[in-house]
């Protein structure tokens, strides 16, 4: 009898472990298209289809966000690697990527691109998509031209060619300035590199990484460009551009309507499997006190 009542517990406690562990994703659905016009717009194979979402400990989403194609490339998936996450109360990741390129001489597209994981409710990331799209669009055709304009001049005329300047790290004092004549000048914030470079395709890179809740040592703002105005590589400079990029990424200000309609729907699904399992253990208890 001691065995039955211990499996008749280890039933509930599994149940239990279930409800407060797993949650579903959005995971069966291909690789989504969508244009800048209606970049909510989720088609009817993933939003109305029960058979698309999957139990895990882990929602993810990588979507690139391209500006001159207007159209945003979306993957839903499920995963049960916690990896990214490197402490228990950890519950939202964030890495993005942003590429630009201000002539069309760098080939350069300019994209962003966002991978999201979540563990904090039913289908979290498409929900983090939902809520962050449009802003993303619209923030990002600005920020881009803020970007532009603070960082490259289209026409440089022949009388500044000799005047133009770059910040020199290796350099100190009044002499941390150089004449840069034939490159751009470059910057990079990590390692605080700042130079005359050779390279002549002006473009931006900036590598980002947030937490939540805030884990202040596990973050990463990486930014690096190639620039051509006057000591456009000094360090106030790329603090404005970094200031420009968290205020794009927006981490910390997320909300919308949206979550209650979806939340309702995939919580009828968890809610399915749990009773589920009640019902096999109620069955299983029955059975083992009415053969003994």
């Amino acid at each position: 009898m001691s065995f039955y009542i211990h499996l008749i517990l280890f039933s509930f406690l599994w149940i239990k472990y279930l409800s407060c562990n797993y949650i579903f994703c959005t995971s069966e659905c291909p690789r989504l298209t969508v244009s800048f016009h209606e970049p909510r717009r989720i088609p009817v194979r993933c939003s109305e289809n029960a058979n698309i979402y999957h139990p895990a400990l882990i929602c993810t989403i990588n979507y690139r966000v391209d500006y001159d194609a207007e159209n945003v490339y979306v993957d839903l998936k499920a995963t049960n690697d916690t990896s990214r996450f490197h402490d228990y109360n950890q519950s939202e990741f964030l890495t993005q990527s942003i590429w630009l390129g201000f002539n069309r001489e760098s080939g350069q597209p300019n994209i962003t691109n966002r991978q999201y994981e979540c563990r904090t409710r039913d289908d979290c990331a498409r929900l983090y998509y939902l809520n962050t799209i449009e802003r993303l669009i619209a923030e990002g055709k600005h920020i881009i031209k803020k970007i532009h304009t603070k960082l490259y001049r289209t026409r440089i005329p022949k009388s500044n060619l000799t005047r133009y300047r770059c910040k020199d790290s290796t350099k100190l004092g009044n002499r941390s300035t150089i004449l840069c004549k034939h490159g751009l000048c470059y910057a990079q914030n990590i390692n605080i590199k700042q130079s005359c470079t050779n390279d002549n395709t002006p473009t931006l890179f900036s590598d980002m990484t947030y937490y939540f809740p805030r884990a202040i040592t596990e973050e990463r703002e990486y930014i690096e460009y190639k620039c051509n105005k006057n000591l456009c590589n000094r360090n106030m400079t790329m603090e404005l551009i970094k200031k420009y990029l968290r205020n794009y990424t927006d981490w910390y200000n997320m909300t919308s309507d949206d979550e209650i309609h979806i939340q309702t729907k995939s919580s009828s699904n968890h809610r399915t499997i749990s009773y589920c399992f009640l019902i096999v253990s109620i069955i299983l208890t029955h059975q083992i006190f009415f053969l003994n």
